[in-house]
């Protein structure tokens, strides 16, 4: 079950990255700026801002199989469609779509994973998930541009999309109906609610879940600042060529991802919150005190890498969390709301970190960037105390 739920989160990061690598091919071929493509990633995430939570509440109704089985395949039949495209417009309205497809992957996993999983193991359960997401983050420029190579951008849409519709039937007929059986044996108050849109948006009144709702924002905000502006500001702040840039970025990614698997580890023996604020706490110091530092190439490779450390070993402890703030009835509820933190936070962080370059310099938008990460290890500090 985890090997198969962590191979979809795999696709489901794949499909983030799949328009933007072939900005420059798709321009080429309407005739129109690659900034106007650029819009299909906002459509994206606003697809998933506006559909997650009533994915979440889908996902509690009709089982979580049944929904992640739907999802991937809208998702992956939009991006296939993409490279039969006439115009940008086209395009674009693909990208919309498949962000509707990407809306269930995560309230649908973490409910398969929840029903599925053995408590004593989630920890590392949640950890192979989110590591399957970073595989995908790191794969999709090499699956898009790769095929686009050997034949065009349109036979690597279509190629991808086609990987995803296979893999839908491999879950349909591989996934078993756990969560569904786990909602019929279910008997508590959550499910006894009427499952409506405001009894998800009531979930916020419980400290704990708008508490985590803006530690989603807050922390999605720093990495989306990271990814975003690491390359800039190497080359605008301190000379560095975008080579460094991007060997700075990668480093802190790809360290982030190995201790993903750590942190699975120690949040199932240890306090998850204590892991949370002790993760994020690190990553916010190094970041921010390193930024201020007279970095050559090396030392800000190395700097961003340490400061991945500590994200990394995090996120398993923030599923474990968010896991234990709903019942075995409103698991999709649960993940679907606070996960809509995500798309906010990575919509916020380009345009409120670029006036912050804008008004000051590169230097302060990394401070704040730290600063994101220790705000949101003061928050589940407090969390911590009124559980």
């Amino acid at each position: 079950m985890t090997t198969l739920v962590s191979v979809d989160h795999f696709l489901s990061h794949v499909y983030l990255l799949a328009f933007p690598p072939l900005f420059p091919l798709i321009a080429g071929a309407f005739d129109v700026p690659a900034t106007q493509l650029a819009v299909s990633v906002t459509l994206i995430f606003g697809a998933q801002f506006l559909c997650q939570v009533p994915a979440g509440e889908l996902v509690d109704r009709a089982g979580a199989k049944r929904v992640v089985v739907g999802g991937l395949a809208l998702t992956a039949a939009s991006v296939a469609l993409a490279g039969f495209a006439t115009s940008a417009l086209q395009v674009l309205g693909c990208a919309f779509l498949s962000g509707v497809g990407q809306s269930p992957f995560h309230p649908a996993n973490y409910a398969l994973l929840d029903a599925a999983g053995d408590a004593s193991r989630e920890g590392r359960q949640f950890s192979v998930h989110s590591f399957g997401g970073f595989v995908g983050f790191a794969a999709a420029p090499v699956l898009t541009t790769g095929i686009a190579a050997l034949a065009d951008w349109r036979a690597a849409l279509v190629a991808l999309g086609a990987l995803g519709l296979v893999y839908a039937g491999v879950l349909a007929v591989g996934l078993a109906p756990v969560h569904r059986r786990a909602l019929r044996e279910a008997v508590t108050d959550e499910s006894a609610d009427d499952g409506s849109f405001l009894d998800s948006l009531r979930m916020l009144e419980r400290p704990l879940v708008a508490g985590m709702f803006a530690f989603f924002l807050l922390v999605t905000f720093t990495d989306a600042g990271i990814q975003t502006y690491t390359t800039a500001f190497a080359v605008n702040h301190l000379g560095l060529s975008t080579v460094v840039g991007n060997a700075a970025l990668t480093a802190f990614l790809g360290v982030t991802a190995l201790f993903v698997l750590a942190g699975g580890w120690l949040a199932d023996r240890y306090d998850a919150f204590t892991i949370i604020v002790a993760g994020l706490a690190w990553s916010g110091v190094i970041l921010a005190a390193g930024a201020t530092l007279d970095l050559d190439a090396t030392t800000l490779v190395v700097v961003w890498g340490i400061a991945g450390i500590g994200l990394g070993v995090s996120l398993p402890a923030r599923d474990s969390i968010t896991n234990a703030l709903s019942g075995t009835a409103d698991t999709g509820k649960s993940f679907g709301l606070v996960y809509t933190g995500l798309p906010i936070g990575g919509a916020l962080a380009p345009v409120i970190l670029g006036a912050v370059i804008t008004r000051f310099s590169y230097l302060d938008a990394v401070v704040a960037m730290g600063a994101g990460f220790l705000l949101a290890a003061v928050i589940v500090a407090a969390l911590r105390r009124a559980r």
